[in-house]
């Protein structure tokens, strides 16, 4: 069985940046994220225009790409974060962590990920006070759309709407339009 090297939010927070990695504190494990590949880059791109042009409009908040937040001892770098209205207010423009709970997160599944922590993650954002959890799963297309005590499977025409935004929805294919053909 292999052993971890556990550490403490105050130690994570004070490791120096290194070029081209980056890290999430999970239960006090350090977990090195893989670089992001092109389609989950695009997909990303994807969630954050469909998103971006909603707030553009109603001016209710903002989505923010990769920006580290601070669940009590967890730090996570979800792909996408939802900040709305006072949280907004409230977040640091310098501060890393933020230290704002968001409203939605969005998490694209990367080949590499373990589902025990994919999990974990889940609940730590729900247990903290984020509204929904939205975890992308580019390989087959389809999405979980979580909140306290739900899961909602979508894929291909479903729309996603959520109370969250009010107004807003999108079909969850328009997250998998990619410009150039799945190798």
């Amino acid at each position: 069985m292999a052993t971890h090297t556990l550490m403490t939010a105050e130690q994570f927070d004070q490791l120096p940046e290194e070029e081209g990695r980056r890290y999430e504190l999970l239960d006090g494990e350090l977990i090195e994220m893989p670089s992001a590949n092109l389609e989950h880059n695009l997909i990303l791109k994807n969630g954050l225009f469909e998103l971006e042009g909603f707030f553009r409009r109603t001016e209710i908040g903002t989505v923010v790409p990769e920006m580290e937040f601070a669940f009590g001892d967890d730090r996570f770098r979800p792909d996408l974060a939802v900040l709305l209205g006072d949280k907004l207010k409230q977040a640091s423009l310098k501060r890393v962590p933020l230290t704002v709970v968001p409203d939605i997160v969005l998490e694209i599944v990367s080949p590499s990920e373990s589902a025990i922590n994919l999990d974990r993650k889940v609940r730590v954002y729900l247990q903290a006070g984020v509204a929904e959890v939205w975890v992308i799963y580019p390989d087959g297309q389809h999405m979980h759309a979580h909140s306290t005590g739900s899961v909602r499977l979508l894929s291909g025409a479903d729309v996603l709407e959520t109370g969250v935004l009010p107004g807003w929805s999108m079909p969850v294919s328009s997250l998998f339009r990619l410009p150039i053909t799945r190798a």
